[in-house]
C-alpha cells in the first residue's frame, strides 16, 4: 500500500533527478581562455644589442593579437645560459617566453650548458643577421689585414671584445683563429651594447659583433667596420668589404649568422603553442615591424612550427660541427646525437 509520504517521496526524488539532468545538459567550462594574465618575457641578452632590441620592438603587435602586455625582463650572461634556464625552470603553461639568440645551439658542445632549443618550443624566428667587424672611428687599423698582421706579430696582445662562449664574437674567434692563425686578448662583457660601447672608448682594440648591435654607430662614423662576415653585399653596408673577398678560405663558412625569435618551454601544451604562435605570425607580418627589423640591419624571417625547428636544428648542427673542426669545443657533437650537415 502506497501512502501518501511515500508519494511525496517519490515525488521529491523525480524533481531532484529532474533537476540534476537540467545540470548536465549546461555547457561547463572547464579550461580557461589563454592568456588570462600579462606575460613574462625573458630576454637573453643585456639592454641595447639587437636581442633586446628586436624582441621590445615586437611587444606592442603581439598585445593587438592577445591583449595582454609582455613585461620584458633582460637576464644576461653565460651566452644566454641564464636567461635559458631561468625560462626552463618556470611552468611549462605558455606565460614565460624566452626571447634568445642562437647561442643556446651550441652551448653544449661548448661545455656552458646541457641546454639547447631542443628542450623548448620555437615560437618564431624573427629575423637572423650577419657578423661585422668594428673598431674605433680613430683606430690604427684601416684594413682587415692591418688589424689580422698586427695579431700575427703581436700574439694575445690585441685586445678583442666577446660575449663570451658559444657568442658570436667567440665563434667568429674561431674561424679566424683557424683561417688566420690569430689569438688576441679576450674581454667578456655581458652584451653587444657594452662591447660596442668599449670598442667606441678605446678600452678594446675590436670586436666582432652582429650588425644589427653596430649599424647606427657605422653609419654616425662612430666605429670604423672593417669587413661584414658574409659572401652577399649588405642593403646600406655596400661600402664594407665581405670577408670572402678578403679571405677566400672563409667561403666554406658562409653564409653563416646569427637568429632572433622566441620560444616556450617544452611541454606546454599545443593550444597554448597555437594560440602564441598566431600571434606572433601576425605581429611579424606588421609592415611597421617589418620596418624596424630592415632598419636593424636584420634580414627579415618570420618562421614557425616545423620550418622553424628545422631552421634551429640545422644552425645547430652546422655551427657545431664548424666549431668541433676548429678545434674550439669541449666535446665532440657526436655525444650529443648532433648529426653533420654536409
Amino acid at each position: 500500500m502506497i501512502t501518501k509520504k511515500r508519494i511525496a517521496l517519490l515525488l521529491a526524488m523525480i524533481l531532484l533527478l529532474g533537476a540534476l539532468a537540467g545540470c548536465s545538459s549546461a555547457p561547463v567550462e572547464t579550461e580557461s581562455k589563454f592568456p588570462e594574465r600579462d606575460l613574462q618575457g625573458t630576454i637573453m641578452w643585456s639592454a641595447g644589442g639587437i636581442n633586446d632590441s628586436v624582441s621590445r620592438a615586437i611587444g606592442p603587435y603581439v598585445k593587438e593579437h592577445l591583449g595582454k602586455t609582455i613585461i620584458f625582463t633582460n637576464r644576461p650572461g653565460a651566452a644566454g645560459g641564464i636567461a635559458t634556464a631561468y625560462v626552463n625552470d618556470q611552468p611549462a603553461d605558455g606565460y614565460n617566453l624566452l626571447f634568445g639568440a642562437e647561442n643556446p645551439q651550441i652551448a653544449k658542445v661548448m661545455g656552458t650548458s646541457e641546454l639547447d632549443y631542443s628542450d623548448f618550443i620555437p615560437i618564431n624566428i624573427f629575423c637572423s643577421s650577419v657578423g661585422v667587424l668594428i673598431v674605433k672611428d680613430d683606430s690604427q687599423y684601416e684594413t682587415l689585414e692591418d688589424l689580422v698582421n698586427d695579431m700575427l706579430a703581436r700574439p694575445n696582445q690585441v685586445k678583442k671584445a666577446t660575449t663570451g662562449p658559444g657568442g658570436l664574437p667567440q665563434t667568429v674567434a674561431t674561424m679566424m683563429k683557424a683561417v688566420n692563425g690569430v689569438e688576441p686578448q679576450m674581454t667578456v662583457f655581458d652584451g653587444e651594447a657594452g662591447a660596442t660601447a668599449a670598442v667606441m672608448g678605446g678600452h678594446v682594440d675590436y670586436l666582432i659583433t652582429t650588425v644589427g648591435s653596430a649599424i647606427e654607430f657605422i653609419r654616425a662614423g662612430k666605429v670604423r667596420a672593417l669587413t661584414v662576415f658574409h659572401d652577399e653585399v649588405i642593403e646600406g653596408l655596400e661600402g664594407i668589404p665581405l670577408i670572402v673577398d678578403i679571405y677566400p678560405e672563409y667561403k666554406k663558412f658562409m653564409p653563416w649568422g646569427p637568429f632572433y625569435g622566441v620560444f616556450v618551454k617544452k611541454g606546454t601544451p599545443q593550444e597554448v603553442v597555437d594560440i602564441l604562435t598566431d600571434a606572433f605570425e601576425k605581429a611579424v607580418k606588421h609592415p611597421e615591424y617589418q620596418k624596424i627589423l630592415v632598419n636593424y640591419g636584420t634580414v627579415p624571417m618570420g618562421i614557425s612550427s616545423d620550418e622553424a625547428r628545422e631552421y634551429v636544428d640545422k644552425y645547430r648542427s652546422v655551427t657545431s660541427w664548424l666549431l668541433y673542426d676548429a678545434g674550439g669545443t669541449e666535446h665532440s657533437p657526436e655525444e650529443f646525437g648532433i648529426e653533420r650537415i654536409e
